[in-house]
């Protein structure tokens, strides 16, 4: 009897943990959900060639997602979090992150365009690369930060579940033939706009916030705040989509979708690594306990070294199943071992160095892994490996090993402070 009334104790005193993390779950299986339903349909139609093209639109395009997110995501929920009471503080948070939103999606635009109009490979297709800029409206009007801090993620789940669900209908009755991939970034873009705008006015109706514009002092405030995040961001998609850009110069457009298979499997085993560290966060930052924070990083692991097996046994039939053909599955099978590898590594940098003020770390440790990156594609291209598969793969688990142990190390000197 005891033990149950521990139990319920324990329910009740977390009950706005395990409510988010429900929704947070709920919110990235449907995340989740939309592409890979989608994924066997649009190979099959449009071929790996032409959905190899549409991919690298949509990694060119998260380059300049991460620019208008400016890392406002991670850090300004820390922000609502602990102003969650304040009216007009949350709204000069929500107002400062929209307007320096703005600004960096006008300026992201012709940086984009820009890349778009120099590689011929890509200005042939400019119309895919030009409606493909629409995705950046996510980042553009949708405030998840806000959701987050105030830990009401029942919001999010219900926008984003309507909307995907919508939109996963229209793309297989608008997409019937090769002709048609240029709807694909169309339904995306329409359907993130929609999601934005309601996202929107649940915030200014229901939780009674207000837009302003702020001073250039107090936007400055915030970007400067989110700045390490930024520029982890950024470094980080280089190192990570980069590669994107390598296998389709030096490898084929084929293997794009290869690739591309793998990194999306690799995202469905981080997910439960993403929800804990979305939904503890905000807890973390005020509590700020590292010996929590410890154990549930060690949870963390022990579910990513379980989902790495079960994936791995079902690899061949799932393999199948997404690219309806028989592909040599090694290369894919290393590219999971970096979930295992992020199960540690991204949940020290936001429920520890994030979460208890240590941004530096983040970028610090971004960057050794970014040179550590560097070395091993400069190594790699001058022994003649820059048509293999392999290469790319091998070196995106040295880059995120480099970034863990890094990690480590920092946070070994966070437990000496």
């Amino acid at each position: 009897m005891s033990r149950f009334a521990n139990i319920k104790g324990l329910i009740k005193g977390n009950k706005t943990i395990i409510s988010n993390l429900s929704y947070v779950s709920i919110l990235q299986l449907i995340l989740l959900a939309g592409p890979l339903i989608t994924y066997p349909y649009l190979v099959r139609v449009l071929g790996r060639e032409l959905y190899g093209m549409v991919l690298v639109a949509q990694m060119l395009v998260s380059y300049a997602s991460l620019i208008i997110d400016f890392g406002s995501n991670n850090v300004c929920a820390k922000h609502v979090s602990l102003h969650r009471e304040d009216k007009a503080k949350l709204s000069e948070i929500f107002s400062s992150v929209l307007c320096v939103r703005f600004v960096l999606w006008i300026l992201a635009f012709f940086l984009y365009m820009g890349v778009v109009w120099i590689v011929p490979a890509y200005r042939n297709h400019w119309p895919l690369f030009l409606l493909s800029y629409g995705l950046t409206v996510q980042e553009l009007l949708f405030p998840q930060y806000f959701f987050q801090g105030v830990e009401k993620m029942k919001y999010i789940t219900i926008v984003h579940t309507v909307i995907r669900l919508t939109f996963i209908v229209l793309v297989f009755a608008a997409v019937t033939a090769e002709a048609d991939y240029i709807f694909v970034p169309i339904l995306y873009a329409t359907g993130y706009a929609i999601g934005g705008i309601v996202a929107l006015y649940i915030i200014f109706k229901s939780m009674g916030i207000s837009f302003y514009i702020p001073s250039i002092k107090t936007m400055g405030y915030y970007v400067k705040d989110a700045f390490p995040l930024l520029a982890t961001d950024l470094i980080c998609t280089i190192k990570d989509k980069v590669n994107y850009l390598m296998i389709g110069s030096f490898v084929g457009m084929s293997e794009v979708v290869v690739y591309d298979l793998g990194l999306r499997l690799h995202g469905l085993m981080n997910k439960p690594t993403n929800i804990l560290s979305t939904v503890l966060l905000p807890r973390f930052a005020k509590t700020k306990n590292l010996d929590r924070a410890k154990q549930i990083i060690r949870w963390a692991l022990l579910i990513n070294i379980f989902l790495y097996i079960v994936v791995n046994l079902f690899l061949p039939y799932i393999v199948e199943f997404f690219i309806h053909e028989t592909i040599e599955l090694l290369p894919v099978r290393i590219i999971l071992l970096c979930p295992v590898i992020l199960s540690v590594s991204m949940m020290l940098c936001s429920i520890v160095f994030i979460a208890m003020g240590h941004n530096a770390y983040v970028l610090k440790s971004i960057i050794v892994t970014t040179l550590v990156y560097l070395i091993a594609i400069v190594v790699a291209f001058m022994g003649g490996y820059k048509h293999e598969l392999y290469t790319y793969v091998i070196i995106a688990v040295i880059a995120h090993t480099a970034e863990l142990l890094y990690r480590i190390r920092a946070m070994k000197q966070i437990e000496k402070m």
